[in-house]
């Protein structure tokens, strides 16, 4: 029945849970095919405009230096220290004049010096050094154009230097002006390096790879991916301002400045369109995984409603059948069902009660079963001490027939002593009667018999069954020390009490013939049920007690080595 009400439940919760996945997988492809020509279009757009968000900023900075420099240069034509340099080209006047034109050039962190030349051929430049390459540009050939021009300016190509042992990108802004009738060519040198680290910032989250190019069309800085410059190389003779390229590995954007003819080239790769898709991706999955498990846990909720009342039946009816009579049902329900769960509820009773019924006969039969088995005597042993009794009288040693008898009488009152429900006794009480016992062996055999006592202090007022360690005892005399072909008890016996977590535990130790391992295991190995017949009724006697005490628990254990002696253990669970 529960694994009906378990197939049911599972069946239902596995087509409900296909369908959802076969729902999530349609989404996605659907969603695919819907958003990712949107999203990769975007991605697309997203590296454009870093695109043009880098020649936006080269196009800044070169348009600020062309108003900076073209500012410069009036401010040099209004300076009179400057006019008088060229006025009368003294040394003073020249040193005079450098530091005007570096006061001018020091309030600005892109200009890093100036150079000033007149048709005379006049020179003056700023007190910052002017590096050899700086030098070699004024030597080439395209400044020679530039200074052959009236009222003309530019741009000069983008190469590499040295400042303070730091490379540098620089390039230089000409202008030609006309002062107290004479011609001046006006050079600026700019230090590109600080405009590059915020195009690197802002191409390397967007793009792979790109190059920048000068007015002169030759390509003076690369980052990222080397792999791709050939492609970049190829989109230089693009001659629109704006372009988009497909390649075979990515797209190409081309970006030119009508200004300054200043350009940037890069490349995205379609796998870093995918990766930077990546993001929507996981949202949308999450998306459609959390809307998934919502459907699936709330349809699961309403047909657990629907299902539960059956399954919590079937799962009570389990526990019945594996002997938990003790559940019930409870009943909320007035349909079918609702009678289904009284019914059951009532078998239940009436189990309960037949089993409470028969549990008391049990106890009663097994209480009484105990008590037998504590008051049972060895009957070789009552025969023995009457014929020592016997032997006694007639050799009128009145004395010592009051002694074993007294004894005999001492052991049989307390085996007859179980009708007061009690089924344990002190170990105090049971050494007493256990000493009683060994004196009357004393009477009946001639040797030396050593009783020991090694008893934890405090542990004697400790409770244990009664008459548990006299068959214990009686079966090391007759099986380890006795030599009945010469009547005589020798050798020692000592009996240990110590407490420990698990209980009292008491070793019971001779140093007789011993036992073999293979009766041990028959000893061990025999039925609780199993009875013997004269000296073997001790050890069934105790393993058929602690049985009913404790149930299938290791309480008796058996140490032994042949010719050495034997230890039997008596574990007694608090």
């Amino acid at each position: 029945m529960s694994m009906h009400g378990r197939s049911i439940m599972k069946q239902v919760r596995g087509r409900i849970l296909r369908i959802g996945i076969l729902t999530f997988v349609v989404a996605i492809l659907l969603s695919f095919i819907v958003l990712f020509p949107v999203l990769r279009e975007k991605a697309v757009v997203n590296a454009e405009n870093a695109n043009e968000e880098i020649i936006w900023q080269l196009n800044t900075e070169l348009s600020f230096m062309e108003k900076y420099t073209d500012m410069m240069a009036l401010s040099v034509a209004q300076n009179r220290v400057i006019q008088e340099y060229f006025r009368d080209p003294t040394v003073q006047n020249k040193n005079r004049a450098s530091l005007a034109l570096n006061n001018l050039v020091s309030n600005n962190g892109i200009i890093r010096s100036v150079y000033m030349e007149s048709n005379d051929l006049l020179l003056l430049d700023s007190l910052n050094r002017i590096t050899e390459e700086d030098v070699g540009l004024l030597e080439s050939e395209w400044y020679e154009k530039q200074r052959s021009k009236t009222f003309n300016s530019g741009w000069s190509p983008v190469y590499r230097t040295k400042i303070k042992s730091v490379d540098h990108y620089v390039f230089a802004y000409t202008k030609n002006y006309y002062m107290d009738n004479q011609w001046y060519t006006f050079v600026a040198f700019a230090s590109l390096n600080d405009a590059l680290y915020d195009i690197k910032e802002i191409g390397k989250n967007s793009t792979d790879c790109f190059i920048l190019c000068d007015a002169t069309g030759d390509s003076f800085y690369l980052y990222g991916d080397k792999r791709l410059k050939d492609e970049a190389e190829q989109l230089r003779g693009e001659e629109k301002a704006a372009s988009r390229v497909s390649l075979s590995n990515g797209i190409g954007f081309v970006n030119r400045s009508i200004e300054n003819r200043w350009s940037v080239i890069s490349i995205v790769s379609y796998r870093t369109i995918l990766t930077s898709l990546t993001p929507y991706i996981l949202e949308l999955l999450f998306i459609l995984t959390a809307f998934l498990l919502l459907i699936l846990v709330s349809t699961s909720q309403s047909i657990k409603k629907v299902v539960s009342p059956i399954i919590c039946l079937s799962e009570t009816m389990a526990s019945a059948v594996q002997g938990n009579l003790d559940c019930t049902v409870a009943v909320d329900r007035d349909d079918e069902i609702g009678q289904l769960e009284s019914s059951f509820n009532k078998m239940l009773e009436d189990l309960r009660e037949d089993r409470r019924m028969i549990l008391e006969k049990e106890k009663k039969e097994q209480h009484a079963r105990f008590g037998l088995l504590v008051s049972q005597i060895d009957p070789h042993f009552i025969c023995n001490t009457i014929n020592s009794i016997n032997y006694l009288a007639r050799k009128n040693r009145c004395e010592d027939i009051i002694v074993v008898n007294s004894a005999l009488i001492t052991i049989i009152r307390d085996r007859l002593r179980v009708n007061d429900i009690q089924i344990t006794d002190t170990i105090a009480h049971e050494k007493n009667i256990l000493e009683t016992y060994i004196r009357i062996q004393k009477y009946m055999y001639d040797g030396d018999l050593q009783m020991i006592w090694d008893v934890e202090e405090g542990a004697m007022e400790e409770q244990i069954p009664k008459n548990m360690l006299q068959p214990i005892v009686e079966n090391a005399i007759f099986h380890g020390l006795i030599d009945e072909e010469i009547g005589e008890i020798t050798g020692k016996i000592t009996i240990t009490v110590r407490r420990s977590a698990d209980g009292i535990r008491v070793q019971v130790t001779d140093n007789g013939r011993g036992i073999s391992p293979r009766r041990i295991k028959e000893i061990i190995g025999k039925s609780y049920i199993e009875e013997e017949r004269g000296r073997q009724i001790g050890l069934s006697n105790v393993q058929s007690r602690l049985y009913y005490l404790y149930g299938q628990r290791e309480c008796l254990y058996i140490e032994s080595v042949e010719g050495e002696g034997t230890t039997i253990t008596l574990l007694f669970p608090q």
